[in-house]
C-alpha cells in the first residue's frame, strides 16, 4: 500500500510504501486507522493521510492523522488515523429546522462553522452537494448545543447521507455530501463469505415505528389536534393506512409538531416528515461477516458507507446498509458490518 501526507495548506508528500496497517471505517461509531511508517516522513498531528491499494488497486483510505506511537528504539511511527467525519466533533447551537434537502443543510453548517473558522485551519476542504433529500429536526429546547459529529450521524441513519472523500486535485481536498442509493444483494451461501453473526432489535421494541403529526399551536392534550398519522411497515416504506398489514405490532410512537401557519412554498408535506421521523427506525440490527479479499461481490477499494443490501440469511431476507468494515495487511478476510445498532459497551451506555 502507497500513503501520502497532506498538509493543510495543500502540500503533499512523496508516496511511501507501507506493509503494516488496520483500516477500520464505521460511520456509528468512528473507528480508528493504523499506518505503521518503516521510513522517514513529515507529518504532524492533523495533517491528512490518503492511502491507495498497489497496481491500480484504487483508494483504501483517506482521513486526518489524530496521534502517532513509537517503539522504544524509535525505529518506526505508527500512525492513528481518523475519518473525516470527526473534523466535525464540536458543538453547534442546533434550532429546529426543516426543508427539502438535508445534504445542503449539512454543507452550510460545516461551511459555517468549520471551514470558515480560520483557527480550525480546514479551508482546504471543498464540499459539493450531490442529493436532495427532504428532512426535519426539532429539538426539545432551541438553541440545543448538539455536537456536529454526531449530528451528521443521525443525518445518515435517518437518511443515509454520508459526507465522504472523492479526490485530491489542484491542492484541494474534495469532498461531497450525497444519500447513497447503489445497493448489492448478499446470501450466507456465496463462496467467500464466513462467519455469519446477525443480531436485531425488532422494529418498534427498541425504535419508534409510528408518528403522529399534531398541530404546534394544540393547547390541550386530552383533545389533541391530530393531523396525520404514519407508520414504518417492514419493507422500509411509510403508511398512512393503519389497516396495512406491514407494520409491526404493537407500534411505538414519537409526536412531530407542525406549524400551520407556515407559508414557506418549501415546507415538508405530510408524507416527508413521516419518512423523515421514522426511516432511521429500519435498520436496527447489526450483522457482521467475514469476506475473503477477492471475492467476486466486493472488492476491498469498492466498500462505500451507505451501500444498501439485501441480506439473506439463513432464509430471512434483511434491508440493510453497510455501515463499517476493517480490513488488515495480513488477513485474508475483510470484516463487513451492516446495520445501525452496535454491542460495544460504549455504545449501549450513550
Amino acid at each position: 500500500m502507497n500513503l501520502w501526507v497532506i498538509k493543510r495548506n495543500g502540500v503533499i508528500s512523496q508516496a511511501t510504501e507501507v506493509q503494516e496497517w488496520e483500516i477500520s471505517s464505521d460511520y456509528i461509531t468512528t473507528e480508528k486507522t493504523s499506518f505503521t511508517l518503516t521510513e522517514v516522513l513529515d507529518y504532524k498531528i492533523g495533517d491528512f493521510v490518503m492511502a491507495k491499494y498497489q497496481h491500480g488497486g484504487g483508494l483504501a483510505y483517506f482521513g486526518v492523522i489524530d496521534s502517532y506511537e513509537s517503539n522504544t528504539a524509535n525505529e518506526f511511527k505508527r500512525l492513528i488515523c481518523n475519518d473525516i467525519m470527526t473534523l466535525a466533533n464540536f458543538e453547534f447551537p442546533a434550532t429546529k429546522v426543516s426543508g427539502s434537502s438535508f445534504e445542503d443543510h449539512a454543507k452550510k453548517l460545516l461551511t459555517t462553522y468549520m471551514l470558515l473558522d480560520k483557527n480550525k485551519d480546514i479551508s482546504i476542504i471543498d464540499i459539493e452537494v450531490k442529493s436532495n433529500t427532504p428532512h426535519v429536526y426539532q429539538p426539545a429546547e432551541t438553541p440545543t448545543a448538539t455536537n456536529l459529529m454526531k449530528y451528521l450521524i443521525n443525518g445518515f441513519k435517518k437518511y443515509n447521507v454520508v459526507w465522504s472523500y472523492d479526490g485530491f486535485v489542484d491542492g484541494r481536498i474534495k469532498t461531497s455530501i450525497t444519500a447513497v442509493k447503489t445497493s448489492i444483494q448478499l446470501k450466507n451461501n456465496i463462496q467467500g463469505f464466513r462467519d455469519w453473526d446477525v443480531s436485531t432489535t425488532e422494529i418498534g421494541k427498541a425504535n419508534a415505528n409510528g408518528l403522529l403529526i399534531v398541530d404546534k399551536a394544540m393547547t390541550n392534550s386530552e383533545l389533541p389536534r391530530v393531523l396525520s398519522k404514519w407508520w414504518l411497515c417492514s419493507d422500509n416504506t411509510v403508511t398512512s393506512d393503519e389497516n396495512n398489514s406491514l407494520i409491526v405490532k404493537p407500534t411505538r410512537s414519537v409526536i412531530s409538531l407542525y406549524d400551520l401557519t407556515d407559508d414557506d412554498p418549501n415546507r415538508l408535506t405530510y408524507s416527508e416528515v413521516a419518512d423523515s421521523v421514522l426511516k432511521g427506525s429500519f435498520y436496527s440490527h447489526e450483522i457482521s461477516v467475514s469476506a475473503n479479499i477477492n471475492n467476486p461481490l466486493l472488492k476491498p477499494s469498492d466498500l462505500k458507507t451507505g451501500t444498501l443490501v439485501t441480506l439473506v440469511h439463513d432464509g430471512t431476507t434483511y434491508n440493510s446498509v453497510l455501515t463499517g468494515f476493517t480490513i488488515n495487511a495480513g488477513s485474508e478476510y475483510m470484516a463487513l458490518r451492516f446495520g445501525h445498532i452496535r454491542s460495544r459497551l460504549s455504545e449501549l451506555l450513550e
